[in-house]
């Protein structure tokens, strides 16, 4: 398939996870309060951490400094805010389902669900802080080449995991088994490229393109209207984008698993996931 038919099928995707995002507004509320949390997360940690230790001796990675220590809160920092995002996310990602297979659903609904899978949630996040850790480890003591290989592995565990959260609390399977039936998925029905997340890469460069325009014409005009404005629109397309990549991650597993995909369309998926 031609790059620019992969591209049409990817904005496509995107529309249709647009369409459903503006019918099922509610949607939005799950990554808002995920950022709300994880902002808090961060100002707790840092804050903490600095005041009682001092920044300087916590995350200094040599010397005289803590970094064991400082590895320890990396781990528990990304342990908690990886937590909270999955949290949402499959919450996000429930309530998605259920509108495509036109069963009512509402916000509490969502996160019920999600607490009665914290067990795999919490397990999830584990695994996710220690890949994440070992990565940031590797990348402080990696040259520029290394930086590269260490960007790349990153890419790899992100393709490999693409499906981990839907079939996870879908599917009776454990955290490992999930990474392998996700890997699997993704070695059975793998697309030249993934159109659809290169489409919304292109909305998100696009949009943060604006509003890099608003600012900067606010800026003339008064500082702090444009600070305001600018974080106000760069948290909206942050939430919506976030939003969007989740939905589509919804639908391409309901797509794969053979189950109702709402108004996706079905060969359009194929276009991204197509079958060796």
């Amino acid at each position: 398939m031609a790059f620019g038919d992969k591209m049409r099928n990817g904005w496509a995707l995107a529309k249709t996870s647009f369409s459903l995002i503006n019918e099922n507004r509610s949607l939005l509320v799950f990554p808002l309060i995920s950022g709300i949390v994880t902002i808090m997360i961060i100002g707790s940690f840092f804050g903490g951490t600095a005041l009682i230790f001092g920044l300087e001796n916590i995350f200094e990675s040599g010397g005289e400094g803590l970094p064991i220590l400082s590895y320890v809160l990396m781990f528990l920092f990304y342990l908690v805010s990886y937590g909270v995002v999955i949290f949402f996310n499959v919450a996000l990602i429930h309530c998605a389902i259920k509108y495509m297979n036109d069963e009512p659903t509402s916000i509490g609904d969502g996160i019920s669900f999600s607490l009665t899978k914290i067990d795999k949630i919490f397990s999830w996040a584990v695994i996710s802080a220690t890949v994440g850790l070992a990565l940031n480890m590797a990348q402080d003591k990696a040259g520029k080449f290394g930086d590269i290989i260490i960007g790349l592995i990153g890419m790899a565990w992100s393709i490999l995991t693409f499906f981990v959260i839907p079939v996870l609390v879908f599917e009776e399977k454990g955290v490992i088994d999930s990474v392998k039936e996700s890997g699997a998925i993704m070695k059975k029905a793998w697309g030249e490229s993934l159109s659809a997340n290169f489409s919304f890469g292109l909305i998100s460069f696009g949009a943060f393109l604006i509003v890099g325009l608003v600012g900067f014409v606010l800026f003339q005009v008064n500082i702090v209207l444009a600070i305001v404005t600018v974080l106000s629109m760069f948290l909206f397309i942050s939430i919506v984008m976030s939003t969007v990549k989740t939905v589509f991650v919804a639908a391409a597993y309901q797509h794969v698993k053979g189950q109702p995909t709402g108004r996706f369309d079905g060969d359009v998926l194929d276009s991204v996931f197509m079958t060796k």
